[in-house]
């Protein structure tokens, strides 16, 4: 990584904690535990694919890096919100090798951790320079934050209705994942004036976002399957191919993901050519499995 973009990415860290502390002031010199669990859970780590997503679109676009800042910092804050709401759901108790926010902070902190994550990002979105695409942006994050509530919804649901067809699968993961996916490559196509984009950037996306699930399913069977938590194997199992389940889901993993590509590849100014190279990384990860 040069030292620009290593500047940029540093600036969306720094974006994304001081949304957090200066919303929350602390008070009597006392800082609250929403504040501490926020820090804690962005402190540590995670790939930030999504800043990542919309930096490079951002660059390929020519938008300012002030912009780009903004829209990247928007982007991994929801996504983050996510995280911290789904572990309290999923009741999982370890992410990215420590105790995940519930676990360390409590139940309610939980809550309202994913809360303040999510308000951030709407917070970040106030600081691009063009007043005139920031109600478009606004709109787009209300609209992608309710597909994943809706997908998270019914991944739910699923828990206590199996689901049988690769269709119904696919409708959840694109609201939990390709969502989120697609949102930071959109944001910056609408901070552009190109928002006529929108549907091929989500159909690359929402591939993509397919293709990783079913990845992440097959490394995550067991403890998926303790939990009744959704998996395409699992969905496979149930709908009568559970002897070639696994070769399914490999087969099908990789489908979406050499479909990402191809659509990625279509998108104007090489705005998908990162998303393409996530895909090809994933698809090796799958072969050698």
């Amino acid at each position: 990584m040069n030292t620009s973009t290593d500047i940029t990415h540093q600036a969306v860290e720094r974006l994304m904690l001081d949304l957090i502390w200066v919303a929350m002031k602390p008070e009597h010199g006392d800082i609250p535990a929403t504040v501490k669990a926020a820090q804690y859970h962005l402190e540590a780590g995670g790939q930030r694919v999504r800043a990542k997503l919309a930096l490079h679109a951002c660059q390929s676009l020519g938008i300012s890096s002030a912009d780009a800042v903004c829209i990247a910092a928007a982007a991994e804050l929801l996504h983050n919100a996510s995280l911290v709401h789904d572990d309290l759901q999923d009741d999982e108790k370890r992410r990215r090798g420590v105790p995940t926010v519930w676990s360390a902070f409590g139940k309610d902190v939980a809550i309202c951790t994913g809360d303040i994550l999510l308000s951030a990002a709407y917070g970040a979105l106030s600081g691009v320079s063009n007043p005139q695409v920031i109600p478009l942006l606004l709109r787009r994050v209300h609209e992608r934050t309710a597909m994943v509530i809706q997908g998270q919804c019914s991944e739910l649901s699923a828990k206590d209705c199996a689901v049988t067809e690769l269709s119904h699968y696919e409708s959840i993961v694109i609201g939990k994942s390709g969502a989120l996916l697609s949102l930071p490559i959109e944001l910056a196509f609408i901070a552009a004036g190109r928002d006529e984009w929108t549907r091929s950037i989500q159909e690359a996306a929402h591939a993509f976002g397919v293709g990783y699930q079913m990845v992440d399913d097959l490394e995550d069977l067991q403890n998926d399957t303790d939990k009744k938590n959704l998996n395409i194997v699992i969905v496979f199992q149930t709908s009568g191919d559970g002897q070639h389940a696994h070769k399914l889901a490999q087969k099908f993993a990789l489908q979406y993901l050499n479909r990402a590509i191809q659509l990625a590849e279509g998108l104007p100014d090489e705005t998908g050519a990162l998303l393409c190279e996530f895909a090809l990384v994933l698809g090796k990860r799958l072969k050698t499995r």
